[in-house]
């Protein structure tokens, strides 16, 4: 069984929808041939509309009912609230065999094994063994892999005996189908065909049209992935899309256009691919086929990619996605009750056993009752005091987590720094060294280019502004590189690096600029470079934006271990709300910072009478 599902995903996909639910039983004749032909419509009528069946028999068919459509939730939900220790041996077998369902839907092999075997015991104890024969064939799909499971029965040998003994057709067939998918692992592919036929004879016995399109679905299937024979297949394939369609069952028709959609995808015909494939979305059921929809988009996605045409792959790829998000969705939902079976079983166990001894539990609280009193008042101090050092321990294991955070966070800001100043100096370097001989070198060539045409007034005007506009850019760019290559050398420190900076800004800019500063600690590396980019970034701003002409930089250490810096200029200044000043890239820079430096900056500007900032950095 394995090889064949790892063969072919869709393949096994379509395996297990096949068989959903063929061997669930309800309660009564009615029920039992409602769910067996999947009459879905009567069966909301009978369970939701009408009070036809009421109490726990109402209730355990509902959840039969919610497991069929996948809405796990509601199943769980229904069977958690019934009391077991109320249900006859027949509604416990039937209770434990719909909730190894539901944790069989939801993945959950070993919660369905073990509620499986119970509804196994309960069967066999009111001789039920038609029921207790499905559950092999449950237990073989659930826990039948060896690879995977140590289970030292095999289900399915057990499932044909008894189907053999009891001398039911249906079951028979249903063995043979398997039997055909087991062979495939020991013996040829002949013996496959020798089980389909044989299925087909039991069924026969007793004509089931749903067992025979089940039947047809597989022998189309072996004409896909075994032995590829496209007419065969599709032969098989309609067969059973015609019988479910007489049944009125559009999920399993939707299951036989999906065959017929990978069987074209198989010879490569995408254009046939596709359209069984829309077929196929045509007639699921949106409430709960999330999984086969998903499958659906995914394949139409592919086969839309095969032909070329992208923008449909994509559309199908997202809706795919969406679907199995549905999915997850799905199995979220339904995390907290999920593993809530055997809890429950316990409760209703424990409930039975506390009504039997209700009585003593009474006199043994009341005698208990003084020693529980002393008892809890030394279990409040203990637990006063534990609580106190606990809270104790967990302030200091915050401040521990805080400060192995900073300490990472000043690592990653000292390695962007660092970064930065590398990369500054080369962009100065740059511009220096290549665009600075590029505008030496044109200006040469212009200067030739002048002598030989600027014999007409109107020439030599246009090459004197043009010679202008080179000489502006040459400075402009010489003075940006010398403004950017400024920087805090080891050797040298904060005060000669400022000065450099100073009159650079003087020689290749029109602003003046003042610098004053009376600072008497020794000031790290850190701060040092730190508050030189800062002073670096405002002046080019100022430089860029401010139209001044005159500025000044101060620095002063402060009595309280302060650092003040106050950059003033006398330019057209700023509106501080305006949303393009707050958001420069210069002033973000200045604000981080400051900001790593445990700092604080205050700007007051007013448009038409410059800018002063104020700075205060911590030094310790």
């Amino acid at each position: 069984m394995q090889s064949i599902f790892t063969k072919n995903y869709s393949f096994a996909l379509v395996v297990l929808f096949s068989f959903f639910s063929n061997f669930s039983f309800a309660q009564n004749e009615e029920l039992d041939r409602l769910f067996k032909y999947h009459k879905y419509d009567s069966l909301q009528i009978l369970l939701f509309e009408t009070e036809k069946y009421k109490g726990n028999i109402a209730a355990i068919a509902r959840a039969d009912y919610f497991n069929r459509h996948k809405q796990l939730q509601k199943s769980f939900e229904t069977l958690f609230e019934i009391d077991t220790t109320k249900l006859d041996d027949r509604l416990k077998a039937y209770y434990f065999h719909y909730l190894g369902d539901a944790f069989d839907i939801n993945s959950n092999a070993e919660q369905a094994s073990r509620n499986f075997k119970k509804a196994q015991n309960y069967y066999k104890k009111i001789g039920d063994m038609l029921r207790y024969n499905s559950i092999n064939h449950d237990l073989f799909y659930t826990v039948g892999n060896p690879d995977i499971y140590a289970e030292d029965t095999d289900y399915l040998a057990e499932f044909f005996t008894l189907a053999k003994d009891i001398g039911d057709p249906n079951q028979l067939a249903n063995a043979e189908i398997e039997m055909a998918f087991e062979s495939l692992n020991k013996e040829s592919s002949s013996s496959f065909l020798d089980h389909i036929q044989n299925a087909y004879n039991y069924q026969e016995q007793d004509p089931n049209p749903f067992t025979l399109g089940v039947i047809h679905t597989f022998h189309g299937m072996y004409y896909t992935d075994i032995e590829t024979d496209k007419d065969s297949a599709a032969h098989y394939y309609n067969k059973a899309i015609k019988i479910n369609q007489a049944l009125d069952l559009p999920h399993k028709v939707a299951l036989g256009y999906y065959n017929l959609s990978d069987l074209a995808r198989y010879t490569k015909d995408y254009e046939t691919a596709i359209f069984w494939a829309k077929k196929a979305n045509e007639n699921r059921n949106l409430n709960y086929d999330f999984d086969l929809t998903a499958y659906i988009y995914k394949n139409l996605s592919e086969d839309y990619k095969s032909i070329s045409e992208i923008d449909s792959a994509y559309k199908y790829l997202n809706l795919s996605l969406q679907y199995r998000d549905s999915l997850n969705l799905q199995k979220q939902n339904i995390s907290l009750t999920r593993f809530q079976a055997e809890k429950k079983d316990k409760e209703n166990l424990l409930l039975k056993q506390e009504n039997d001894r209700k009585q003593n539990l009474i006199y043994a609280t009341i005698g208990a009752l003084f020693f529980i009193i002393i008892l809890s008042i030394s279990l409040y101090q203990n637990s006063k005091k534990k609580r106190a050092l606990a809270e104790k321990d967990k302030v200091i294991s915050i401040k521990k987590i805080e400060k192995s955070l900073k300490e990472q966070e000043l690592k990653a800001i000292d390695a962007i720094i660092e970064g930065q100043e590398k990369e500054r100096a080369r962009i100065a370097s740059d511009l220096h060294d290549n665009i600075g001989a590029n505008f030496t070198a044109i200006n040469s060539f212009f200067e030739h280019i002048k002598s030989k045409f600027s014999e007409k007034e109107e020439v030599a005007t246009l090459f004197d502004k043009t010679h202008q506009l080179l000489e502006e850019t040459y400075h402009e760019i010489r003075g940006l590189a010398h403004l950017k290559h400024s920087g805090v050398l080891a050797k040298n420190g904060l005060e000669p690096a400022l000065k450099t900076l100073a009159k650079n800004i003087s020689d290749f800019s029109k602003v003046e600029v003042e610098l004053n500063m009376h600072i008497q600690e020794k000031l790290s590396n850190n701060i040092e470079l730190n508050v030189f980019r800062i002073i670096q970034e405002l002046m080019t701003n100022i430089i860029k934006h401010a139209k001044a002409t005159e500025a000044s930089i101060s620095l002063t250490s402060l009595e309280n271990n302060q650092l003040s810096v106050i950059i003033e200029d006398n330019g057209v200044g700023f509106d501080e709300n305006n949303s393009n000043h707050q958001d420069s890239i210069g002033l973000k820079n200045v604000s981080q910072r400051i900001e790593y430096l445990n700092g604080k900056i205050q700007i007051d500007s007013k448009i038409g009478r410059g800018t002063t900032i104020l700075i205060d950095i911590p030094l310790s």
